[in-house]
């Protein structure tokens, strides 16, 4: 489903998470930093569920805590929105077991979400704009054929799991890839921003990640959270989730 949300006077500050996929304990330590950073609203790309042990935990969080909510491809599987046939084995698995855990409610809260939304002239999809539910914008060359498909400033993404800040240049046909930093980058152009994953990064640092954007002085931070990635391995095993996701985890990827 893909919506396209009114204006409305812009947050000066807003975290930014994706990705959360079940990791209760990832998504409490993201949003302990949060609050000792301080911002103004809490903004999710999507893929609330998926991998993890505890879904509803984590539904019942973003559902609360977040102003604006994506649903990303493992949420509208679960829900049998999409068909899971072209995930792999061990995605398949843990999809089918989340679905089979989650309230009905949960699951008419995933299915009343948006795969692509416009919130305060800031575009927002899980995949991209072109394609919010499955396409990974990884390459310069995936970027700038995005580019045309959104008319805002910036444009945030997750699904890769994987943070990245793609600014399209003046006088270049090509984006440029950006460094994330900790410190606030300020940012010059149009740009497709990826906070990374809160539940399962894939950029070899295990730590949550996410971002902070500054929509007044157009700056992006990236942050890095730890938590006790041991006690979630513990409580997928439990669940019988799949060895090679309870692996990754430490791994970041």
């Amino acid at each position: 489903m893909e919506t396209m949300a009114s204006a409305r006077l812009p947050p000066m500050r807003v975290a930014v998470v994706s990705d959360i996929h079940s990791n209760l304990l990832a998504l409490e330590a993201v949003l302990d930093d949060v609050g000792k950073v301080g911002v103004d609203e809490i903004w999710c790309l999507g893929d609330i569920v998926g991998y993890g042990p505890e879904p509803s935990a984590c539904i019942d969080i973003i559902r609360h805590r977040c102003a604006i909510s994506l649903a990303g491809n493992h949420d509208l599987g679960a829900i049998g929105s999409i068909s899971i046939d072209d995930f792999n084995p061990h995605a398949l698995a843990a999809n089918i077991w989340t679905s089979s855990v989650i309230s009905d409610t949960d699951k008419m809260w995933l299915g009343s979400l948006p795969t692509l939304t416009l919130v305060n002239g800031v575009t927002m999809a899980h995949g991209s704009p072109r394609e919010p539910v499955w396409e990974y914008v990884f390459s310069s060359r995936v970027a700038l054929e995005n580019f045309d498909n959104f008319g805002t400033n910036w444009c945030l993404v997750g699904h890769s799991h994987t943070p990245l800040v793609i600014v399209e240049q003046k006088h270049s046909v090509l984006p440029k890839t950006l460094p994330i930093s900790l410190e606030p980058i300020t940012l010059h152009g149009r740009a497709i921003i990826n906070p990374g994953s809160v539940g399962q990064p894939r950029d070899g640092d295990p730590r949550a990640s996410y971002a902070i954007l500054n929509l007044e002085r157009q700056t992006l931070a990236h942050r890095r959270v730890a938590y006790d990635v041991k006690s979630v391995q513990e409580q997928m095993l439990v669940a019988s989730l799949p060895p090679y996701l309870i692996d990754r985890l430490e791994l970041g990827r």
